[in-house]
């Protein structure tokens, strides 16, 4: 859930950061083949999109904003699996930046991919610090 207002009712572009691609998607494309990761990631850019329908709902969390921008994690299912969004253990760390109307898929990642001594909220908010200083800067 937001605490913060978004900005604009405008739909958003959707977009991975090449950081996203070349550490989680390709794991999650070799995981669950073809049309399942296919549909998965329509699924979560169409939801993105449309980020306003989201506001209220328990498959967002917002992490930090500032003053134009927000960094929040949102919690997906993969296509046929039957399991819930937040039951999956899947989650994007995204940056909405408001005045491009543009979010990045900054991180994408399973439960399974965080390290056993580090809640993970801490540990996505240290990547984020570290591999995205520029997005970083834009939120303090």
């Amino acid at each position: 859930m937001f605490t913060s207002r978004l900005p604009n009712d405008n739909d958003y572009r959707v977009i991975f950061s090449p950081y996203a691609e070349r550490h989680y998607i390709k794991r999650f494309a070799k995981d669950y083949k073809g049309r399942q990761w296919a549909v998965t990631q329509d699924s979560i850019f169409q939801d993105l999109k449309r980020i306003h329908a989201l506001t209220t709902s328990q498959q967002v969390d917002e992490l930090k904003h500032g003053e134009d921008c927000i960094l929040f994690k949102y919690d997906f299912a993969v296509a046929q699996t039957k399991v819930s969004p937040k039951a999956s253990g899947n989650r994007c760390l995204i940056f909405l930046d408001a005045p491009r109307q543009l979010q990045t898929i900054l991180l994408m990642y399973g439960k399974g991919d965080m390290p056993k001594n580090q809640q993970e909220t801490s540990y996505i908010l240290g990547v984020a610090q570290n591999e995205f200083p520029e997005i970083w800067q834009r939120l303090n």
